[in-house]
């Protein structure tokens, strides 16, 4: 029969231990009787067991066994209502000791913390230890030791940071004359790999851009100026050298002896030169189509030329009839001639009678004529806003269809410096040109003009420069050659208007002392400006040889245009002259059928001082 005991209220004045006395019934006398609290005590020898009474009481429980490990477990559980407390304790005295302590409470989260500490004590000791901190960032270091005495020893030590994930860098060194060798530490951050490899060579530095912003002391001969005393400075005087500003030059590589080093400049352009044979055999063509819609217009002859002071070609046609008169009138016209093609905007048809006989022919202008009169209105221009001198073009010409570009030194021109009044867009642009001394090379087909130096080679230095089409006698069917006297000149003032520059520009390795007359243009806004003009005033002055060739037009000889450099071949001499102006024309024999093509050219050059 199980006993209650219930105590109702607190007695503080007893001590223990506590003496129960049970009262017999009926019998008011008490006696005092000892509870034994009966242990039960299992020894285990694998034979027999001993039992003592269960009835209440501490049950300790100690058992040997051949075991490999000893392994102590305490356990602590707490909660509202029950605490259980286990401890048990296996050990064997010669192999390996270990104590495991678990604590586990019931709370509003359940933490666990775990020690484990193992050894062994005749072979080696083991010690792990485990420790977590926490810093403004979390950090967890983790150590661990393991050794065997007195074999070896190991030491190992981890760092991980939470909010980096690895590094890595990757360091490569290498020897020609030895074995390679390579170590590679990668650095990673975020998820963002950032690889550095540094390599070792033997060898020349490789080409290379070297910038800076050293000081870069003037070359030559410095000169101190120190234009009033300073009494209060004292000795030595110190100079403070501001820093340059940054520079780049081009390291073409090597060591003493330079990799690669600089070549001479290799001009890859050849002269147009016809082959010489004994005889030319020749099939000229002549054809000509309405751009618009590649209607064919029959022609009878047609000629087409230009000149360095015109913006545009000019040109005159005869057709065959009166249907193809009115099939090219106000029409834009190709024309093709042995291969090369022609724009002239057929614009003034016109009819001629005879006895028996009706003509019809026209005249006409290169493709710019669409940005002239009566294609285009005259306009006034002023420019608000500072531009370069190619940028002012490229506004004139403006959504039209056409495109600018330059072989000429570009420059600014500041806001208000440039103006005109009743101009169309070619006239404006033909006079810009002519204010720096430049022309107008236009290109019809891809509608294009290109702004070009009047004298791509000036005068006095064609015996050192390249031609662009070299003649002979085999392909000059006619040589004209007369002398025009022009005032000479060595030096000229070239100035602008109200916001222009002035200068006095004079030719090279000359005194400088006969001056040409003064040039006055609101373009001259900048030097470079400047010298271009003068250059071309320059050139246009002193005596000049004036040759007017005549020449078949072929595969291996082009029409030549104004501007070229040509060359003649005179006997065992070859001189260069600037095209001044061409001409080509072509006819279709009404009787035979037979067409003709033929260039003319004029060459002009400086006359040779006897």
């Amino acid at each position: 029969m199980a006993i209650i005991l219930r105590f109702s209220k607190p007695w503080l004045n007893k001590t223990s231990p506590i003496t129960l006395r049970f009262v017999e019934s009926g019998n008011d006398v008490p006696v005092s009787v000892p509870i034994t609290i009966p242990v039960d005590i299992v020894v285990d020898f694998n034979v027999s067991e001993i039992v003592i009474d269960r009835t209440f009481g501490i049950e300790i429980g100690v058992s040997w066994f051949a075991l490999d490990a000893v392994e102590q477990a305490l356990m602590l559980a707490e909660s509202a209502y029950d605490i259980e407390s286990k401890t048990e304790s296996p050990w064997l005295s010669y192999n390996a000791d270990e104590t495991d302590i678990s604590s586990a409470w019931s709370s509003n989260i359940a933490n666990d913390s775990t020690l484990s500490i193992a050894w062994l004590f005749n072979p080696d000791i083991r010690t792990d230890t485990s420790i977590n901190w926490s810093l403004p960032i979390d950090h967890q270091v983790t150590l661990s030791v393991n050794w065997v005495v007195p074999d070896e020893h190991l030491i190992q030590s981890s760092i991980n940071w939470l909010d980096i994930a690895a590094y890595q860098l990757h360091t490569a060194v290498a020897w020609i004359d030895g074995q390679e060798q390579e170590s590679s530490l990668m650095i990673q951050y975020r998820g963002i790999v950032v690889d550095d490899e540094k390599s070792i060579k033997w060898g020349f530095h490789e080409p290379r851009w070297v910038c800076s912003t050293k000081y870069r002391p003037p070359v030559g001969k410095l000169t101190l100026r120190f234009n009033e005393p300073l009494s209060t400075q004292q000795n030595p005087i110190f100079l403070r050298l501001t820093a340059s500003p940054n520079y780049c030059y081009w390291d073409d590589g090597g060591g003493l002896i330079d990799a690669n080093p600089p070549l001479p400049t290799i001009d890859f352009k050849i002269p147009i030169e016809p082959q010489i044979r004994r005889s030319y055999l020749m099939q000229p063509q002549i054809s000509c189509v309405r751009v618009s819609d590649g209607v064919a217009v029959v022609l009878k002859s047609v000629s087409i030329s230009q000149s360095r002071s015109q913006w545009a070609s000019s040109g005159s046609l005869a057709f065959s009839s009166r249907i193809d008169a009115d099939r090219a009138a106000n029409e834009l016209l190709k024309i093709s001639i042995n291969g090369y093609d022609f724009y002239l905007l057929c614009e003034s048809p016109s009819e001629s009678k005879g006895f028996g006989k009706t003509s019809y022919s026209a005249t006409g202008r290169g493709r710019l004529a669409t940005l002239a009169s009566p294609n285009r209105k005259a306009t006034n221009y002023v420019n608000v806003v500072a531009r370069s001198f190619i940028g002012l073009m490229a506004d004139i010409v403006a959504n039209t269809g056409w495109t600018v570009a330059s072989q000429i030194t570009d420059y600014p021109v500041p806001a208000n410096a440039f103006s005109y009044a009743a101009k169309t867009p070619a006239e404006a642009i033909n006079m810009m040109a002519n204010s720096i001394g430049a022309m107008l090379d236009v290109n019809d087909e891809t509608q294009t003009i290109t702004v070009i130096p009047q004298w791509p080679v000036v005068p006095w230095n064609t015996s050192s420069a390249i031609p662009d089409v070299i003649l002979h006698d085999g392909v000059i069917l006619e040589f004209n050659e007369r002398i025009d006297i022009r005032p000479d000149a060595n030096a000229v003032f070239v100035r602008g208007e109200q916001q222009g520059v002035a200068a006095k520009v004079k030719r090279f390795g000359t005194a400088g002392d006969n001056f040409a007359a003064d040039i006055v243009d609101k373009l001259i806004t900048d030097t470079q400006a400047a010298r271009m003009r003068a250059t071309a005033e320059l050139a246009n002055a002193g005596n000049k040889v004036q040759n007017s060739i005549r020449a078949k037009v072929m595969v291996d000889l082009p029409p030549m245009r104004p501007g070229m450099l040509i060359g003649v071949r005179k006997g065992a001499e070859v001189f260069k002259s600037v095209c001044e102006s061409f001409s080509i024309s072509g006819s279709i024999s009404e009787s035979t059928g037979m067409v003709t093509v033929n260039q003319t050219v004029t060459l002009l050059r400086n006359e040779v001082a006897a």
